[in-house]
């Protein structure tokens, strides 16, 4: 494909990609505005841990149902899932609802970028892909940075419910742009399985066990992963690193500004300001990585070891944040700025190492299985973080505030100005410690991905010139 049917696919490719990945980060500074209207300060990460527990859970199984059904069939499916969802989502009457519907919503953000991935790579030749993958990847620096800053905005100059119903007039016009001008794409498997593999769909849901059991042995014609990819060291080993690293990656997006709004009693706007360092310094050091792998034809897997090193220091100052104080600390925003040097260098070289790790036939499976493992480490540390707060909290500020005023603060962090000074005060710290072990939990978990980053070495490491791992060709075609 090429001309002006290209630059417009690539317009709507872009336009979807980007509304879907900026809804990850978009709620991070308006969760404490919608806990506030809703009454859910408690429940508030739910918002976040429904979204990206479907986001993970089907990022996979889109890419392989793209290769039954076709890719544009499960383009279209995954974007009008999104729209209709997201304008549920600003519809949201109780926190409850908002919670469902943001899980519908996260079904058609993994579709979203599961299917750019596995197109992608058919719009242009090889020798252009570098560059054309580099336009769409602008998307992932654009919303990190933009989504908090406009997160906050909205909450702080209307209602929140335009985070969620922003995504609709331009998610229609996606829709639009992808039906027009992506080709139909013809399913790869043919008519005998699809049929009973809707005749499966028809039936109960296999347990779990059995799904496994047939990934082990193969029983079945298509299997959604392969399980003879992972006897490669390399391959599983990233797998396990990219999984803890999401753990603190996903989860300080979040923690950030509601730290910022809680301990120092900031406007959504202002919180969003907070994050601005670790946005900052990602992109840039994801860009880094890119034209050293490239270019000077570093190891990838060197870069990663170097990333979880410099993240583990940036995570690990962090636990010294000041507790007291009436505004952030200038050592947090550089803390900040080395945690994003860490992540940056780390999150998109593991991408780049898993294609070349495998045939180009499961690219798109790896990189969806890859992003997918990410995503989930940051749903469990974000559940596992939203405890440990509101454990240390009733623990501690049963000394302080009656239950009544407890429960009025588990529903809106207005509730504490109510207070006295000297208890406000005392709220705010006891905040600010909660927040503070939250941190050193992550620390643990960036040592525990440096850890496996050592496995990702080997003899002869792949660099920049080397499209693939032969021996993990001979393992998948094995299997």
């Amino acid at each position: 494909m090429e001309g002006w049917r290209l630059y417009m696919l690539t317009a709507g490719i872009w336009i979807a990609l980007f509304l879907s990945t900026l809804e990850t980060t978009i709620v991070s500074t308006s969760l404490v505005s919608i806990a506030d209207t809703l009454s859910g300060f408690d429940e508030r990460n739910w918002v976040v841990t429904a979204y990206f527990l479907t986001y993970t859970g089907f990022l996979v199984i889109y890419a392989k149902l793209a290769s039954i059904f076709g890719s544009k069939t499960m383009f279209l499916l995954a974007l009008t899932f999104f729209t209709v969802f997201s304008v549920g989502c600003g519809l949201a009457s109780t926190m409850t609802q908002l919670i469902v519907l943001r899980a519908f919503q996260g079904i058609g953000g993994s579709g979203i970028y599961s299917m750019v991935l596995v197109i992608a790579p058919k719009l242009v030749p090889v020798t252009e892909y570098g560059k054309y993958i580099g336009i769409i990847s602008s998307v992932f620096a654009i919303a990190s940075f933009t989504g908090p800053l406009v997160g906050g905005a909205i909450a702080t100059n209307t209602t929140w419910r335009w985070v969620f119903l922003l995504n609709g007039p331009p998610g229609a016009l996606a829709i639009l742009i992808i039906a027009i001008f992506l080709p139909a794409s013809k399913a790869d498997s043919d008519s005998t399985f699809t049929a009973r593999l809707r005749a499966k769909f028809s039936r109960r849901a296999t347990r779990r066990v059995d799904f496994i059991y047939l990934e082990r042995t193969g029983a079945t014609q298509e299997p959604i992963f392969q399980m003879g990819l992972l006897k490669n060291r390399q391959l599983a080993s990233m797998i396990l690193t990219t999984f803890l690293i999401g753990f603190p990656f996903v989860t300080i997006l979040f923690i950030i500004p509601q730290h910022a709004q809680a301990v120092y009693g900031l406007s959504p706007v202002q919180a969003s300001l907070t994050v601005l360092p670790f946005l900052l310094t990602s992109p840039v050091a994801t860009a880094a990585s890119g034209v050293l792998t490239s270019n000077f034809n570093v190891p990838p897997s060197y870069l990663i070891l170097v990333g979880s090193v410099i993240q583990v220091i940036g995570v690990g100052l962090a636990i010294s944040i000041p507790l007291t104080g009436d505004s952030v600390s200038a050592r947090q925003y550089g803390y900040e700025a080395i945690m994003g040097v860490g992540f940056g260098l780390t999150l998109s070289t593991v991408l780049t190492l898993g294609q070349r790790l495998v045939r180009k036939e499961d690219a798109g499976v790896v990189m969806g299985a890859l992003t997918q493992v990410r995503v989930l480490g940051g749903t469990v540390a974000l559940a596992i973080c939203s405890a440990v707060l509101s454990n240390h909290l009733r623990h501690k500020l049963v000394e302080v505030i009656t239950l009544t005023e407890f429960q009025e603060i588990a529903e809106s962090l207005g509730a504490i100005d109510k207070l006295g000074p000297e208890r406000v005060a005392r709220v705010r710290l006891e905040f600010a410690e909660g927040y503070r072990r939250q941190f050193q939990l992550l620390t643990g978990f960036s040592g525990a991905a440096l850890l496996a980053a050592l496995f990702l070495s080997s003899r002869h490491p792949i660099t920049g010139s080397m499209r693939r791992i032969p021996i993990l060709s001979d393992v998948a075609d094995d299997t």
